[in-house]
Order: structure tokens, then sequence, then C-alpha cells
């Protein structure tokens, strides 16, 4: 692979990069923990309809649907790091004027929406992008455990300390914790500038002679579908993430007073950051139970925990039962995003790295917004907790496809594939 010629060791120069990108992504989640509390909470104050406030996580997740095939192919033509340092940007900007509305009561729920999916929309690219740089910091022999800190970060910092900071923040006042969320992205962008070298994809040039957006989608798109273990994977975690967006969106009506939960705005901020205890302990865990255990049996397992968490509100309204299948719905994320991840960027060359993070984000994260329109509409037509049941039976069907997914022989060679990649191997920045 091409590389940037650095002066030094070049293996100290890809651990201080590695290290930069690592603290951005920390800085970064954290302020989603805090913005995604804070902008149903906004909601709230606003309207007492279900369907209204589950109206903004629809729009914070509607991108994904949208964009992630065209933030794929830029990944691919662009310098990645410049790219993900623009959107952190954008972010703090559309959170200042959102403060702005508050602080001034002249934000309508229209402009919340709004806000919700510019934010969501950076996001797309952002976090699209940042997995293309991971396999360009690291060795390959070393992705599991690389994707194991970054999991386990990303989900301390966007589940377990964010939402949590968030709920005191918005006690204090809406418009503190939308601010505390700017400050957040503007020091992501400090921590990306302190990189190195240049990011652009090695062996994809964006020249004249490159292919046409619509080609270089397709192209994306028919690696995917060749690949028939992890599209199934794929489709699967679409699925999942579909349930999970309408646990999501609705479980702030559940939880919050007047809801049968009957918590405060910094309870209902400790209960989601019970989401990121769970995924701290499965994300670091995961390695350990992968060379134990096998890929197979951490997938099954995560799909497991998944369907406890769905179906914990559907049977009861204990706030304590469902703090502790939160925890486990959580493990259950960050052990199969570490397992899942760090199978994939073994076997994905890294010129098409950007274009299947694209079709990946498309499918596992593109059916969120579906899933919390179907949760708004859901529980305002039957009830919140008719959308937790719908959930729950959705995940039976989720873990029945994943584990005949893993146990057949196309899941067996994408393993050998992934197994080959055992010997040490230097990482550098790449060249434009």
């Amino acid at each position: 692979m091409p590389t940037n010629i650095q002066p030094g060791d070049p293996t100290t120069v890809g651990a201080r990069n590695f290290r930069a990108l690592w603290a951005g992504a920390a800085v970064t989640n954290l302020a989603d923990g805090v913005v995604k509390l804070a902008l149903p909470l906004v909601a709230v104050s606003m309207t007492d309809s279900p369907a209204l406030v589950a109206g903004v996580t629809l729009a914070n997740t509607l991108p994904w649907l949208l964009f992630s095939l065209p933030a794929g192919v830029l990944a691919d033509r662009v310098d990645r790091r410049h790219l993900i340092m623009t959107m952190a940007a954008v972010r703090a900007l559309a959170l200042a004027v959102l403060m702005g509305g508050v602080l001034a009561d002249v934000l309508p729920l229209a402009g919340l929406y709004a806000g919700a999916l510019l934010l969501g929309t950076a996001e797309v690219f952002a976090d699209t992008t940042r997995m293309s740089v991971v396999s360009m910091v690291v060795p390959r022999n070393r992705m599991e455990s690389t994707f194991a800190k970054l999991t386990a970060t990303e989900t301390a910092a966007n589940e377990f300390i964010g939402p949590p900071l968030g709920g005191l923040l918005a006690a204090a006042g809406l418009a503190v914790a939308l601010g505390a969320g700017a400050v957040g992205y503007a020091g992501a962008l400090l921590a990306l500038a302190i990189m190195t070298g240049h990011y652009r994809s090695g062996r994809h040039r964006s020249t004249a002679s490159t292919p046409r957006l619509r080609a270089e989608i397709r192209e994306g798109v028919q690696y995917v579908w060749r690949e028939r273990a992890l599209r199934t994977l794929l489709l699967v975690a679409g699925a999942a993430s579909g349930c999970w967006a309408a646990w999501t969106a609705v479980i702030v009506v559940y939880a919050v007073a007047p809801g049968p939960l009957d918590l405060s705005r910094s309870e209902y901020g400790l209960l989601i950051g019970a989401l990121g205890v769970g995924g701290v302990v499965g994300a670091s865990v995961a390695p350990a139970l992968i060379r134990r255990l096998g890929r197979q049996v951490v997938l099954v397992t995560s799909m497991v925990c998944f369907a406890v968490l769905l179906a914990a509100p559907a049977v009861s309204s204990s706030a304590r039962l469902i703090a502790v299948a939160t925890v486990l719905g959580g493990a259950g994320s960050g052990a199969w995003n570490v397992t899942y991840s760090s199978l994939r960027a073994l076997v994905v060359p890294e010129e098409m790295m950007g274009r299947y993070s694209g079709v990946s984000r498309l499918t596992s994260w593109g059916s969120m917004p579906m899933g919390a329109l179907v949760a708004g509409l859901t529980a305002e037509l039957i009830g919140v907790r008719a959308v937790f049941w719908g959930g729950a039976g959705v995940s039976v069907l989720v873990l029945a496809a994943t584990l005949r997914t893993v146990t057949s022989p196309e899941f067996r060679r994408l393993e050998a594939r992934a197994t080959a990649f055992d010997e040490p191997e230097p990482a550098h920045p790449h060249r434009s």
C-alpha cells in the first residue's frame, strides 16, 4: 500500500495518529450521548404527543437511509480525516443555533426537527468515514483489540457517561445540555487536527476518469451482495437496529413522569446510561470471548441479550428490572459491534472500505427512521407497550436468522479468511 513518508519511527507515528482518532471518537460520542438525550427532552417540553416526540428520533436517524451510500463513496474519494473534521464543525454550529433558539424561547418543533436532521446527516458522513480510517492506522492483526478499545470507549461515552451527564445538564437547563454538546464537537475537531499524514484511499483516485457516483455505489452494493454471510448479518443488524430505534423513540414517554416508570430527567439519564454500562462490559470482553468461544457464539449470545432488552418493558413496569435488561442489551450491542466490525475490517479490501461502510450503515442503520416512525404511530394509536411487544417478536426472528447464518458454510469460509491475517504489519497513514 502506498504510504505517506513521515519522519521518525512509522510505528510511533501510527500510534500517535490512532490515539488522536481515538480521542476524537471519545469526545464525539460523549457529545452524542448528551445531545441524543437532550433532543427528546426538548420535544417533550413542547408536546405530549408520542408521535411528535418520536419525530425527533425519526429526523435524527433518517439521514442513515438517505445518505449512507453517498457517504461511503465520498469516503473513498476525499481525505477521510478532513471529512470527519468538517462534520464535527457542522454539528457544533447546528447545536449553537438550537441552543440560541431554546434560550430565546423561539424554537418551533419544526426547527427542532430540522436541527436533528442536520445533526444526523453530519453523523452519517463522520461515522461512515471513521471506520475507514481505522484500517489505515492499525495493523490488521490487531483489529479485534483495536475495535474493542474503540467500541468500549464510544459506548462508555455515548451511553454510559453521556446520557447521565445530559440528564444533569438538562435538569439545569435544556440550552445548557445543547451548548455542552456543541463544545464537545469542537473538542473532537481539535483532537483530529493533531493527526498527521493524508487519509485518502490509496487505490481510489478522485479524477476525471473516476466512475460516476452511481457506478461506484453499484460496486459497493455488488461487493456486499457477493459476500453472502456478511450480507445476511447486515440484514439481521438492520432489523435489530429498527427495533432499537423504536425502543429509543418511545422509551422517554414510558420512563419520564408521568409515564409508567415515573422517572425524573436525571433518573432517565441514568436508565439510558445503563446501556453504556453493559456496552463497555460487552465490548471489553468480546476479544477474549471470540478467542475462547468463537465469533458464532458471541454473535448469537449478543442477539439473546438484545431480545431481553426489548421484552422487559413489554412485560414489566419495574424500573429495576428494565435497568437490568438495559444493561444486558448494551452488553449484547457492544459485543456484536466488536465482533462484526473486526471481522469486516479483516476481510473487506481497503479501497472498498468506504463504500462497504456506506452499504453497511444503510442496511444496519437505515432501518432506524422506519423503526422510529412505526413506534411513534403504534404508541399513538395503540399504546407505548405495544411497541415493546412488537420489538420482542421481531427479535426472536432476528435471533433465528443469526443462528442459521453463523452455522453456514459461507460463514466458516469467511472466518478462515479473517484468521489468515495473523502476521504483524506496520500501519501508516495513506498518501493521496
